[in-house]
């Protein structure tokens, strides 16, 4: 094997080491997080504006430990799953979120990235890295009168008032927990979302198009519960969960990709999709 082949080999590896190793741009857009201390239920949910599968951004994003807490990883996102497995073992633990996100601080891309972090004890953490793209912003908070906690972060937001009116939603919606968390991405949707989105154009025959589109501001989103004796999986994201429900677009696979009747908005279907699933609880779903 000749010098020059050895030395391109070589560029390759370190190519391909160095694509895993760095922060993977703004992947994850905005989320929602939360528990509920009187039920034990913990929520998250999220939309992106990146083009990909329906199970992809709960998949590197989402770090759920039933009966303990839940957290987002996002931004820059840590393709290694070293993040998100940190986190998910924390919380296994039961360490306090702001000690968790300490720990965190460590990565070298520590301010590329973007945390959400909450427990079932009501202790919560955020962290917007200064490199994040603009606007980012994470807000914790605790719903008044209720044993409800809170994280709720974005980055690569339309205007600074996507986040802090996603909080009031989620503060003033009255329900299940899920019901406030719905609420709250619908909301952030509606004051702009990711910036980066919007609705394909019309087509130039002036046809109707076969799905509508309704101010686009992601091409996937999800929602995720799991109640307090839902068995977790062997990585961060992958238990059996009380609720699963995703979203992605006609051109991706799977069975959660948009539909004609829908809406390419993945949010406005998600809301569907939930309201679906929301009439075949119990009345005592609270």
């Amino acid at each position: 094997m000749g010098m020059r082949t050895s030395h391109r080999i070589l560029a390759q590896c370190v190519i391909a080491l160095a694509c895993v190793l760095l922060p993977r741009a703004a992947w994850a857009t905005w989320s929602v997080i939360a528990v509920d201390m009187a039920t034990g239920r913990v929520v998250i949910a999220s939309a992106t504006c990146v083009d990909r599968d329906d199970a992809f951004l709960s998949g590197i994003q989402a770090v759920v430990v039933p009966g303990k807490g839940v957290a987002a990883c996002q931004a820059g996102v840590d393709g290694t799953h070293a993040n998100q497995m940190l986190v998910y073992r924390e919380l296994q633990k039961g360490t306090d979120p702001a000690r968790i996100i300490e720990m965190l601080s460590a990565d070298p891309a520590f301010q590329s990235r973007q945390f959400g972090i909450v427990d079932l004890t009501g202790r919560t953490a955020g962290h917007s890295g200064l490199s994040n793209g603009y606007v980012t912003q994470d807000i914790q908070g605790q719903v008044p009168g209720t044993q409800i906690y809170y994280s709720i972060q974005g980055n690569i937001l339309r205007t600074g008032d996507v986040i802090p009116n996603a909080v009031r939603a989620f503060v003033h919606t009255k329900g299940a927990l899920t019901d406030r968390v719905m609420a709250a991405l619908e909301t952030a949707d509606q004051y702009g979302g990711d910036s980066r989105c919007v609705c394909p154009p019309l087509p130039a025959d002036g046809t109707k198009p076969a799905i509508a589109c309704e101010g686009r501001t992601a091409y996937i989103a999800y929602i995720l519960m799991a109640n307090r004796a839902d068995v977790s999986g062997d990585s961060h994201s992958n238990g059996k969960y009380a609720l699963y429900l995703t979203v992605a677009q006609p051109n991706q696979q799977g069975p959660n990709v948009i539909k004609p009747g829908e809406n390419l908005n993945p949010v406005k279907t998600l809301r569907t999709r939930y309201d679906a699933w929301r009439k075949t609880q119990p009345v005592s779903y609270k």
